[in-house]
């Protein structure tokens, strides 16, 4: 019965000694806006036709890449998520930390040792100037009471720190998908850009033969022929610019998906026109964002885990207080025993010249340095949102006044090559016409682009991609 007692004593300190319970979640202090500045309250209050409204209820849009309807983007989306090199370091840092964790924990636990030796020897006078043979093995076990929580707190770091991990590889995940976009996007435009360029070009040729042709009547100098002759050049000459930009975006992509150049080429080269996006799109509250950001989530367990260090250190001024046992069987030429032994080991630091002290005053600062990054990191946050919502809405009545502006240069295109054509507008006028339409198609397309880009940055700022 006493030993039956003893043991569920025992029993009853190991469990009490495994719980580990994490730090819950810290408060950075920072009172979240209930609404974006740049949006209205809620969805009701928002005109039919806003690009963009915020709404209470809605949840950050996760594979906010579908809502583009472009299936490139979706297995640009899934080729990275699966083969980036990247986030691949940042799952095996993951896989890091859970050791670490798992390690930690072990310190929570006793440590049993099998030990085995075999010898023959003459120890002289001690054993009758005879040899023997020696034979023993031994259960060694040894328990370090945490009774100060010490190794508790050493298992709750590497908790928070396996937490903070698993966002950091959640951050890297939403940081690579709004690249891969962003790089799609421009890669649209520089292919758009090259197509309109060298249909602008097309047309200016076509302008210098009328011009020549002009020439040879009479009705036109060599000074007009020289100088549809510079425009022409002047279009040719961005194009190479424009096919370097779009070779790069490729190869970029190419890297982005963890392929050697060139790999993916056939699908990125695959023309592909940018489909309109929808209107009214539902952004979710300022709290809803900050609780769904894996940026945030990584620097507030980095505090918690900041917490649990200082929180280790302290125990370093108590007693370190450890059980240890030992049985056995030893075996010699014609003997045997059974040794066995019980003890209780305690150490209390008693002078150690300021060194604990030191250590506490670090983790302290340590501490606070963690809790200041944690309010930055929320504060900007909520400048990434305010600010990716004001370019997508700025961005938004630009591309639309460019587009009416597109459809004016290429009327006032039309109108002047008629007239240069019947005589009654100069040449000038036409290839002013002509430069006019090729910036502002090219500004459109550029808009078109941006327009995307702003989109993803929005996604991006509200902590959306990270859910696979």
């Amino acid at each position: 019965m006493r030993n039956l007692k003893l043991f569920v004593a025992f029993a009853a300190l190991v469990l009490a000694a495994c719980a580990t319970p994490s730090k819950p979640e810290q408060d950075p202090l920072i009172d979240s806006p209930p609404v974006w500045i740049h949006l209205p309250d809620t969805v009701e209050a928002a005109n039919k036709d806003a690009p963009l409204v915020t709404s209470t209820v809605a949840q950050v849009e996760h594979a906010w890449w579908e809502h583009f309807g472009d299936p490139t983007l979706d297995t640009l989306v899934k080729e990275a998520s699966t083969n980036n090199r990247a986030l691949a370091i940042a799952k095996s840092r993951v896989e890091e930390a859970r050791a670490n964790r798992t390690f930690a924990r072990a310190a929570l636990l006793p440590e049993v040792n099998a030990v085995g030796s075999v010898s023959r020897s003459n120890q002289g006078l001690l054993t009758g100037d005879r040899t023997f043979n020696i034979a023993e093995a031994d259960v060694q076990a040894s328990w370090e009471i945490d009774l100060f929580g010490r190794n508790q707190a050493h298992a709750a770091e590497a908790a928070a720190i396996l937490e903070s991990e698993e966002a950091s590889a959640q951050a890297v995940r939403v940081g690579l998908l709004a690249e891969v976009a962003r790089n799609y996007f421009d890669l649209r435009n520089f292919e758009r850009q090259l197509v309109l360029t060298r249909q602008n070009l097309e047309t200016q040729q076509k302008t210098l033969e009328l011009t020549r042709a002009q020439l040879q009547g009479g009705y036109a100098s060599d000074f007009d022929v020289e100088r549809a002759a510079a425009q022409v050049s002047t279009t040719a000459s961005l194009i190479p610019d424009l096919q370097a930009a779009y070779d790069g975006a490729v190869t970029r992509l190419n890297i982005l998906l963890g392929y050697p150049p060139g790999s993916k080429d056939a699908l990125l080269k695959t023309v592909q026109e940018l489909k309109p996006l929808d209107p009214g799109i539902v952004v979710a509250a300022p709290a809803t964002v900050l609780a769904t950001r894996p940026d945030i989530r990584v620097a507030e367990r980095r505090f918690a885990a900041s917490i649990s260090a200082k929180d280790a250190a302290t125990a370093e001024l108590f007693p370190d207080v450890s059980l240890t046992a030992l049985f056995g069987v030893q075996g010699a030429t014609g003997l045997s025993a059974t040794p066995w032994a019980a003890g209780l080991n305690l150490a209390q630091p008693i002078l150690n010249f300021g060194r604990i002290q030191s250590e506490i005053d670090a983790a302290d600062a340590r501490q606070h340095e963690a809790f200041l990054n944690y309010q930055q990191t929320v504060l900007e946050a909520l400048g990434d949102m305010e600010d990716a919502l004001s370019h997508y809405l700025q961005e938004n009545t630009r591309n639309a006044s460019l587009a009416a502006a597109v459809g004016q240069n290429r009327k006032a295109e039309d109108l002047a090559m008629q007239q240069y054509g019947n005589g009654f507008t100069s040449l000038l006028d036409l290839l002013v016409a002509q430069r006019n339409l090729l910036d502002a198609e090219a500004s459109q397309a550029a808009s078109d682009a941006n327009l995307r880009k702003d989109l993803v940055a929005i996604y991006t700022a509200a902590g959306g991609g990270w859910k696979e």
